[in-house]
């Protein structure tokens, strides 16, 4: 039966979306730079100031957690503002606070409440995108990547001009720009047919964990996901560490992952509607394996800059079209619970992501040898449960023909 168009699919504004989506990105790289100054004027030492990314990832993943079932009970667009308005309130007291103390409190809500609005990205494309929800996310995706490109650079200007806290003021106009802007131009996208009848935050979760068909997508994608964020984490030893290049030049090398990012997602938005989300993540597989293996094949024999620099360039592409159609594909079984599903797989793709570090630092050894094979282990992981279900399921249908 073929599925009925959502009447909103052409009219979301996808941009609006991807200005929400942005928010963690600017939230947390916007104010890198200005960490030594915040360390000075709030008499602290810098590792207090870095101890707030922490804050806001644990407060991020409680919210997502937290809101995701309220949108499925409530809508996508009261989210969307409690949550828009939260962060622009939490991000004017972070400007304004006197003390480290004040600050990381106003941090964590920052995260909790930000997350009510970002959670409901995922949703509301499912809700109008239907089984071409990978190709809405791309889109989104595309337009949000530009926030890592141009928040740190934002961060230096204002430090250039006035104070960290004018970081933080810019922060909550955005936030209160997004809300308005949601407010005027974003209906609700989640039909009444679809409102549970009832809230339970267990019965919606365990319904999730319950559903066996997500969990060859489920795994695939927190696989991407720990192979991106060996590559986040370890970025920085493998290029001005071990390959000795300045902090500008890693500046200039590090943009590449968003420039891979945005032409994996404008190519996945061209073919995916002709190929489906499940080839096209089977295409990003077989690219992630093959120069991962080139990859660890650079690092064991040879030291070479430009081709570890390209060997990854083509590794985060291929996995930014593994994670997004297979996140796709997780989303597309839950129409009335698109929210929850999405809070499941964004918070195991940090907790994914927090095992990396330590992970990394019991196999240390000085040299990117471990970094790659994690990589490469990670990829082939994920490549191996998509190939185990398919010759599973391609022997079962040879048994049922016989």
């Amino acid at each position: 039966m073929e599925e009925t168009p959502h009447p909103l699919r052409d009219k979301l504004p996808l941009p609006l979306m991807a200005s929400m989506s942005a928010l963690s990105a600017l939230s947390i790289d916007m104010y890198l730079p200005a960490f030594p100054a915040m360390a000075e004027s709030l008499d602290v030492p810098i590792s207090t100031i870095q101890y707030s990314i922490s804050v806001y990832l644990v407060a991020f993943g409680i919210g997502m957690l937290l809101f995701g079932p309220l949108s499925d009970r409530f809508g996508r667009r009261p989210l969307a503002i409690l949550g828009l308005s939260g962060y622009a309130l939490a991000s004017a007291c972070m400007a304004l606070s006197p003390t480290a103390s004040v600050f990381l409190v106003c941090r964590f809500f920052q995260g909790m409440l930000g997350s009510a609005a970002t959670v409901v990205v995922p949703a509301i494309i499912r809700d109008c995108f239907g089984k071409d929800t990978a190709r809405g996310m791309s889109t989104v995706t595309m337009i949000m990547l530009t926030a890592p490109l141009v928040a740190p650079l934002l961060g230096s200007v204002l430090l250039t001009f006035t104070s960290w806290r004018a970081i933080f003021a810019v922060l909550a106009i955005y936030g209160a720009v997004a809300l308005a802007l949601v407010y005027l131009k974003l209906p609700e996208t989640l039909p009444d047919s679809s409102i549970p009848k009832r809230l339970s935050y267990i019965d919606s979760y365990l319904g999730i964990m319950a559903t066996p068909g997500i969990y060859r997508y489920l795994g695939t994608f927190l696989m991407s996901s720990l192979a991106f964020f060996t590559y986040l984490t370890s970025a920085p030893f493998v290029y001005i560490t071990w390959f000795g290049v300045s902090e500008f030049v890693f500046g200039l090398l590090f943009t590449t992952t968003a420039a891979s990012l945005i032409l994996a997602n404008y190519i996945n938005v061209r073919l995916v509607s002709s190929y489906g989300s499940r080839r096209m993540m089977y295409s990003g597989l077989a690219s992630a394996v093959v120069f991962a293996v080139l990859l660890t094949l650079v690092t064991l024999f040879m030291h070479n800059l430009p081709l570890t620099v390209a060997c990854f360039f083509m590794i985060i592409g291929s996995l930014g079209i593994i994670s997004v159609n297979a996140e796709s594909l997780v989303l597309i079984e839950f129409p009335n619970q698109a929210s929850s599903a999405g809070a499941v797989t964004r918070t195991l793709r940090f907790t994914t992501g927090a095992l990396v570090g330590p992970v990394l630092a019991l196999f240390y050894t000085g040299t990117p040898v471990p970094v790659v094979l994690l990589v490469l282990i990670a990829v082939s992981v994920g490549a191996a449960i998509q190939l185990l279900l398919y010759l599973v399921t391609k022997t079962s249908r040879e048994k049922t023909t016989d």
